[in-house]
């Protein structure tokens, strides 16, 4: 079997979101902005297990996303706004998705060759192309104002959700 994703809400809701007495400064670029929408991943701690010489990751471990979501108080919770972070945590399933694939076939000569790899792994892909993918969907939107490249980012994650081996994001590896 395979190391699969999963995202826990699929679809974000106000309810999902702390609410904060001032604008938050973005993670990316330090911009005061009214909501902010990361992402937590929970990797089940599973022995390893090992095929022939080499170790390899347990079978059937699902990597889960959940929200780590604020919006300012002072803000009016619009649908506007709730579609332009849903895309922000969409990010996060689509990125644990490739994880997931890597992760499956992932091996190394021992405990610790694999372990050195997940976590350069786990690195690459939540924290690098996260950043890099978060930060230039905010610049090409204007933090969710401008409608044209809202509409293309949304076009385009619609595309890459539906897309169970996508491994890019508007050119962006994931």
């Amino acid at each position: 079997m395979a190391i699969t994703a999963a995202v826990n809400p699929a679809n974000l809701a106000w309810a999902n979101f702390t609410v904060v007495a001032n604008q938050i400064p973005d993670p990316n670029d330090g911009t005061l902005v009214d909501a902010v929408t990361r992402f937590r991943f929970d990797f089940p701690d599973r022995p390893p297990r090992q095929i022939g010489t080499e170790f390899a990751l347990a079978e059937n471990i699902v990597i889960t996303i959940t929200p780590a979501a604020q919006v300012w108080s002072g803000v009016q919770q619009t649908a506007a706004l709730l579609s332009h972070e849903q895309l922000h945590y969409d990010v996060g399933f689509v990125i644990a998705r490739a994880l997931a694939r890597e992760l499956t076939l992932m091996r190394g000569r021992s405990l610790a060759d694999l372990r050195s790899k997940l976590m350069a792994a786990f690195n690459l892909h939540f924290s690098t192309r996260a950043r890099l993918i978060q930060n230039r969907y905010d610049l090409d939107t204007h933090h969710g104002t401008g409608a044209h490249y809202q509409r293309v980012w949304k076009d385009a994650m619609t595309k890459c959700l539906a897309d169970a081996r996508a491994s890019h994001l508007l050119g962006w590896w994931l």
